[in-house]
């Protein structure tokens, strides 16, 4: 039960710095404060004992640190993003716990092509989609933390289109 608990807290830490992220105005600040999201959400997850969302967010983790020393523009941020996308989805395979396992995937494979073309602002639009999967992923692992975590990324990004848009008519 004390497992547990402490796997809700990190979720619910997990949401402060998504929330942050999306605020942010550039690739790398929301690639920074989403590695330490993703740190706790690995926490939630594996002391949950939700293996498929703990395996993906590892390598989410490693694919956030590449991408953030890529050079916008480079040729090779589409072939990272394939890369990972491709390892993402091995590694789902290899982590699979039932078909809630297939949302994940698709969640994150897809977060991980818009991530590879550097842009923030699809990037937020993908979050409306890939947070959605992810949230009914959350409701069936039953990790709190990451259901408020989803919500709040799925707000902060409608935040973040708003606020980008109303600076970019400016």
């Amino acid at each position: 039960m004390a497992q547990e608990v402490i796997g809700q807290i990190f979720g619910v830490l997990s949401t402060v710095m998504t929330c942050l992220s999306y605020q942010a105005n550039s690739k790398q600040k929301i690639l920074t404060i989403q590695c330490a999201s993703i740190v706790f959400i690995c926490i939630n997850y594996w002391l949950l004992g939700a293996t498929a969302g703990f395996v993906l967010n590892i390598v989410c983790l490693v694919r956030n640190i590449v991408f953030y020393f890529q050079r916008e523009g480079s040729r090779l941020q589409l072939a990272a993003g394939i890369l990972f996308a491709t390892a993402i989805g091995a590694c789902g395979i290899l982590s699979w716990q039932g078909w809630s396992s297939i949302l994940m995937i698709v969640a994150l494979v897809v977060n991980t092509i818009v991530l590879s073309f550097g842009k923030p602002q699809p990037l937020r639009v993908s979050i409306l989609f890939t947070s959605t999967l992810v949230l009914i992923y959350n409701i069936l692992v039953f990790s709190l933390g990451g259901i408020l975590n989803e919500c709040v990324a799925i707000l902060s990004s409608i935040v973040g289109l708003l606020r980008f848009c109303k600076k970019e008519k400016s």
